[in-house]
């Protein structure tokens, strides 16, 4: 029988943090066992996350190991009204004071690459002796954002020059959709942009969940990236038999910056009320999470002031059994000069739902395919208020007739044990 071979993957985002940032390998983790591999997962203690969620526990492998260090964040001290970032690009519930913006530039110029950067140092003296003690490591994959964990990753390479190391970008760096809103001077610009070439020309194997993404990276690391895509555990259930929301609800999942402000849903919906006054008494929009107050302020704009619901933040199950019972999911790329290879671990989740999907982007993008690809609703472009505007009464006319249903096809690509091994036989070559 062949040997188990082991990895030590360093993380920012484990249980109990929530959010986004934690899925992917969460989700990844629970199938390098029947891979043939053994995995060690570095990760904070105590963390300032932006949310716990401490539902995801049960989510976490018992054949891992798992290393916890505390981790000091300045940030922390701030207290949340003071911390724009939700985990998602910057998010306001209010026009942000010039104490804000100062924090915001600090963040951008003084702690670089991000707030983590306190964790380097005291990660790497740790982990450069637990490598010692633990000489069947012969693999370290880092994951980012925070991109700090890059920097830990690539000083233990420095010292253990036989071990490889595979950068994991969730997200990019400084071509990320908010890099500019942190107003980097060019000072930081450019030592944020040394760093990541730096990451890029040094790790064995670079790794990005996007082909555009992809290209991005090759661009400024002048190599080969690799495209690994997130991906979901796919339950098996009959979506007909989940009780759906009395209401024509349409939902969105997770933070809205502004950069997510979906001015072309608001328009077609404004004008369908027109048509179709009747939709006035069944329509409800539930923002699940934090929204920019810009976006609030442009749905009342339109119109749409009393078919608002928010939503604080949710448990992940929560959000799951949510989205189920959901009439129509909405996913919206944010509008920034990354937009074609944005691809959230968003989308796999309402793959899962089983409900069908209106996803707004960048034609030609990413997100454009993968929703042609799946077949799993319609996407439409950022001024596409027509099309948005059909689709939306073709689903209103089908949910008057209690048949509103719709489910994706050719998931496998997406399953998180196919990614999973997609990755492991990535470390193997």
């Amino acid at each position: 029988m062949e040997q188990k071979r082991t990895a030590l993957l360093i993380t920012y985002y484990w249980p109990p943090a929530g959010g986004a940032g934690v899925h992917r390998w969460l989700r990844f983790s629970r199938f390098f066992k029947e891979n043939g591999w053994n995995l060690h997962v570095y990760c904070p203690e105590n963390a300032a996350w932006p949310t716990i969620d401490e539902s995801l526990n049960k989510d976490i492998a018992e054949e891992l190991t798992i290393i916890r260090k505390p981790i000091f964040e300045p940030h922390k001290y701030l207290g949340k009204k003071n911390n724009p970032n939700q985990g998602s690009g910057i998010t306001q519930q209010q026009k942000g004071s010039l104490f804000q913006r100062f924090i915001i530039w600090v963040r951008g110029n003084l702690f670089i690459p991000d707030a983590r950067v306190f964790w380097i140092k005291p990660s790497v003296g740790f982990l450069d002796r637990y490598l010692i003690d633990h000489p069947e490591i012969g693999t370290i994959i880092s994951t980012g954002p925070p991109h700090s964990m890059h920097l830990i990753g690539q000083e233990l390479k420095k010292r253990h020059p036989k071990i490889q190391w595979v950068a994991d970008f969730r997200d990019p760096w400084t071509e990320i959709d908010f890099y500019q809103d942190l107003l980097p001077g060019k000072w930081a610009d450019k030592r944020h942009k040394k760093l990541e070439k730096s990451v890029l020309e040094e790790a064995d194997k670079i790794v990005t969940i996007s082909e555009s993404g992809a290209n991005d990276l090759e661009r400024i690391g002048k190599r080969k990236v690799e495209v690994i895509t997130n991906g979901f555990i796919f339950p098996e259930f009959d979506s007909k038999t989940i009780e759906l929301d009395d209401k024509f609800t349409l939902a969105h999942f997770g933070s809205m910056p502004f950069a997510r402000n979906p001015q072309v849903m608001w328009d077609a919906l404004k004008a369908l009320i027109l048509e179709i006054p009747e939709l006035s008494n069944s329509l409800q929009i539930k923002l699940v999470g934090p929204v920019d107050f810009q976006v609030i302020e442009n749905a009342n704009v339109a119109g749409l002031k009393p078919f608002l619901v928010q939503i604080p933040a949710i448990s992940h199950q929560e959000s799951l059994e949510m989205q189920r019972k959901t009439q129509l999911l909405l996913l919206v790329a944010n509008r920034t000069g990354n937009v074609k290879g944005i691809l959230t671990g968003k989308f796999f989740e309402y793959l899962g739902a089983k409900r069908p999907i209106l996803a707004i982007g960048e034609t030609e993008s990413d997100l454009e395919s993968a929703m042609h690809y799946t077949d799993a609703g319609l996407f439409a472009g950022y001024e596409e208020t027509e099309k948005v505007k059909d689709y939306l009464r073709s689903c209103f006319l089908a949910y008057k007739k209690q048949n509103l249903y719709h489910e994706a096809s050719n998931l496998d690509r997406y399953s998180s044990a196919s990614l999973a091994k997609k990755f492991i036989s990535l470390l193997k070559s």
